[in-house]
């Protein structure tokens, strides 16, 4: 080999790493953008009740009814 040849063969290996590189980050902060974890979603809030996610409530009623 040519010292010309190992010249042009170190330069495309060299590019090759970057490019490999470049790649890896770029996917990983996507993977990181669209994670479950990455933003945090605040439960919503209707009427002041959050547990039943705003439906109505029936009231309770505290006396049993009679049963036959």
């Amino acid at each position: 080999m040519s010292v010309a040849q190992n010249t042009g063969i170190r330069k495309a290996a060299r590019q090759l790493i970057v490019a490999i590189v470049a790649c890896t980050a770029v996917a990983a902060g996507a993977a990181v953008a669209v994670s479950p974890d990455s933003a945090p979603v605040t439960p919503h809030t209707i009427a002041g009740v959050a547990d039943d996610n705003g439906w109505p409530v029936p009231p309770v009623n505290p006396t049993p009814s009679p049963t036959n």
